[in-house]
């Protein structure tokens, strides 16, 4: 799945709900940006080993891996993940949960373009909406 996206500025917060259908699954919500196929945010919840694994892929090259081993996924179970973009931070919820924040990396958040969903889950809704800054 891919979405196309006006800029994220701070404010603007995305919601996917789905269904993870295995244990042994992982996916990836790609927030991606111009130019070509950089990605400002890569969130990975690994359901294997029970690990969110976020990093960015910039100038052609992976940063940084952040690992997170607060993990409210369960196979086969319905999820809501929010992404929520402020100023300075990625902040990601989890069923309403905060769960980590991420500082961006890419600097310049109207250049983010494009949501991409990958793998092993069943979407039911990606909303995009926009918030008031907190």
């Amino acid at each position: 799945l891919a979405l196309h996206l006006e800029g994220i500025c701070p404010g603007w917060s995305i919601v996917v709900k789905g269904e993870t259908s295995s244990s042994s699954g992982m996916f990836e919500i790609n927030l991606l940006c111009d130019p070509g196929d950089q990605i400002a945010l890569h969130f990975n919840p690994r359901l294997s080993s029970s690990r969110i694994v976020c990093n960015s892929f910039l100038n052609s090259h992976w940063g940084q891996e952040e690992v997170n081993s607060t993990f409210p996924f369960k196979a086969k179970e319905p999820f809501q993940v929010e992404i929520y973009s402020d100023q300075d931070y990625f902040h990601v919820f989890i069923n309403e949960n905060k769960v980590l924040q991420y500082k961006h990396r890419q600097k310049n958040l109207s250049s983010i373009t494009k949501l991409q969903i990958l793998d092993d889950i069943d979407i039911s809704s990606v909303e995009i909406t926009r918030r008031a800054l907190y």
